[in-house]
């Protein structure tokens, strides 16, 4: 067992068991292929996996929850307006394309968290 200090931006809870946590991808894999990805090459397919603006260690069995959704499908217990503007920015950043209901609901609700 590895050993070390990682703090969850989905709760603010220092893990020090590496069995508990899991690398979050953001964006998740699977949202992005659907969204644009797919016609990637495979290097940019493999720095979007890697990069690390887009990794978080998270507890494992939030991540398990979250597994492939958007953020309009699940949001972590806290923190959910930096997650979005995350999220966001990495959509932005690859030039993915959110479905239009997706969009509108990304913009909603980050006009929500600045008000």
């Amino acid at each position: 067992m590895i050993s070390g200090r990682w703090i969850s931006p989905f709760t603010g809870k220092v893990i020090q068991n590496s069995s508990e946590i899991d690398i979050d991808h953001v964006v998740p894999l699977k949202w992005a292929w659907k969204r644009g990805a797919k016609g990637w090459t495979r290097a940019k397919r493999e720095r979007f996996a890697n990069d690390m603006v887009n990794l978080s260690p998270v507890e494992l069995s939030l991540n398990r929850s979250k597994g492939a959704q958007g953020p309009d499908e699940w949001l972590p217990p806290s923190g959910q307006c930096g997650y979005v503007a995350r999220f966001v920015r990495i959509v932005k950043q690859y030039d993915l394309k959110p479905t239009k209901p997706e969009a509108r609901w990304l913009k909603a609700f980050l006009e929500r968290c600045r008000s």
